[in-house]
């Protein structure tokens, strides 16, 4: 971090008042003491070696997925404190193994509750999301564009699927697919 940067942080900086400062790839805390010292720590990740040691990495070094993970701890946390919040995130499943954001919405349904006015709204294109054991067809919703760039939505439900959804969506039995235009039309 440059030092004018840090230099104008503690400048702000208050007996014992903390904050951090992130970037995509860095978190800095700094830890102001009641005598005014101030801490700057740097987020590393831990890793262990085959011997169990553990060894430091910047976050700089860790895959776009395991960032990403770090992306829902917010809501993970919100979730654990029974918070009541609508959650927008876009592209949900971005450089996640599929298991692993079904792990993730298996893991935020099984913490809602009845009668808790929490919500998550959610794009994505990993069509293995497209479960009716985890999600409602009237809960899916399709974008599709037409020629002229407008977006038109619709829900699964207005089709009443009894077939493998993943399969049909795929297949383009519910539109929402991309067009593609001939190569050469697109003068590159």
């Amino acid at each position: 971090m440059p030092k004018d940067l840090v230099d104008e942080f503690l400048a702000g900086s208050e007996p014992n008042k903390n904050f951090l400062v992130s970037s995509p790839t860095t978190i800095y805390f700094f830890e102001t003491n009641d005598s005014g010292i101030t801490t700057i720590y740097k987020q590393n990740a831990i890793h262990r070696n085959d011997d169990g040691g553990e060894v430091s990495f910047d976050m700089n070094e860790e895959s776009d997925g395991s960032l990403r993970l770090l992306d829902f701890i917010p809501m993970l946390i919100d979730l654990g404190l029974n918070n009541e919040m609508v959650y927008l995130i876009d592209e949900i499943d971005r450089s996640m193994h599929p298991m692993l954001s079904q792990k993730l919405l298996e893991y935020y349904f099984s913490r809602l509750s009845d009668g808790r006015d929490c919500q998550l709204v959610f794009t994505t294109h990993e069509s293995n999301l497209l479960n009716l054991e985890l999600i409602r067809a009237d809960e899916v919703w399709f974008v599709e564009k037409d020629r002229n760039g407008a977006s038109h939505l619709y829900s699964l439900a207005e089709f009443k699927p009894r077939e493998d959804i993943r399969k049909g969506y795929l297949q383009g039995r519910y539109g929402a697919i991309p067009f593609f235009a001939p190569i050469k039309d697109l003068k590159w």
